[in-house]
């Protein structure tokens, strides 16, 4: 299942997926992504909430590597993940991912956390 939320005001992307994703479900969810961030302005910031999220197929991980490639080439700014201390391989994974493609998200435990970093952030201007 996933879930991908703009917040206009804060120019700024909620996404969230859970449980155990195929490639399909993947595939809609990047589709609908990208739709969405190329609504935002460059230097948008990226939530992203994994902590029901299982590790992926190599096949899958491929297809997460190709859509954060895509991201940072729409104009990503900051990122911060949500991830579950318990669920270290997931959260491995993806950082694993985003390393590859030239960027490194912060990590925070809770929607709250992570939403307090970005706006740290943002008034820095990091």
């Amino acid at each position: 299942m996933y879930k991908n939320q703009l917040n206009f005001a804060k120019n700024r992307m909620h996404l969230m997926i859970e449980g155990k994703v195929d490639a399909t479900e993947l595939k809609a969810w990047s589709d609908d992504l990208l739709s969405k961030l190329k609504r935002l302005k460059p230097g948008f910031s990226v939530i992203s909430e994994i902590l029901n999220c299982q590790p992926a197929t190599e096949e899958v991980r491929q297809m997460l590597v190709e859509t954060q490639r895509k991201v940072k080439e729409l104009g990503l700014g900051n990122a911060v993940r949500i991830v579950n201390k318990n669920n270290y391989v997931t959260a491995n994974q993806w950082q694993r991912s985003s390393r590859s493609v030239g960027y490194v998200a912060m990590e925070a435990e809770s929607v709250e956390a992570a939403t307090k970093m970005l706006d740290e952030m943002e008034n820095k201007n990091i």
